[in-house]
């Protein structure tokens, strides 16, 4: 049933994301980030470019693949963020299920696809998209280390957390959170 639920969220997220994609017009920001992408695509020796803005690189890295499948620049660098959505409401849902129930994780992913704001921004070639997927996994992966207490949930929240790190500076507050969750833990029992 699960499985059923994340994928026709995924699909509505990629659907409702991807229609009309090229509809807006073409932010500044978004112009840099791809011109960036395209650079270092163009060039290795250039790969680390938007540091010269004091911008973290993860972004224009996940938009040399895409570049090379489309011809149309803005096109290739919206669709990072239209994958980034499909990837955020699949971490809402599970972060929703794995702390309230099945029916908050339906409404959960529901307004994550209709919030104007999510709409808006999953639409553009900008941080904001990936950073909130980034987020969203980092929350749900602290939620899960606190429940089981385990290495490769652990590894996988650092690698996560230092994903958010590469994507924009924002995310340090992804690490900052790490002793908040501590919340969940439960202390009763002999080991504290």
């Amino acid at each position: 049933m699960d499985v059923l639920l994340i994928s026709i969220f995924a699909v509505s997220a990629f659907i409702s994301r991807i229609y009309n994609l090229l509809a807006v017009p073409i932010f500044t920001d978004e112009a840099i980030y791809i011109r960036w992408a395209q650079i270092g695509l163009a060039d290795p020796a250039h790969r680390y470019i938007s540091l010269t803005d004091g911008k973290q690189p993860l972004l224009t890295w996940l938009m040399y693949p895409f570049l090379t499948i489309f011809s149309d620049p803005l096109f290739a660098g919206r669709f990072v963020s239209v994958l980034s959505s499909v990837l955020a409401v699949i971490g809402i849902y599970l972060l929703a299920k794995t702390l309230f129930n099945r029916s908050t994780a339906v409404f959960a992913s529901l307004i994550y696809l209709i919030c104007p704001f999510t709409v808006v921004y999953d639409r553009l070639a900008l941080m904001d998209s990936l950073l909130a997927a980034i987020g969203v996994w980092s929350l749900y992966l602290e939620v899960l280390l606190i429940k089981h207490l385990r290495l490769d949930i652990a590894l996988l929240l650092g690698l996560t957390v230092g994903l958010g790190l590469l994507t924009k500076s924002s995310a340090l507050f992804f690490l900052l959170l790490l002793p908040a969750s501590l919340l969940l833990f439960e202390y009763k029992g002999k080991i504290k």
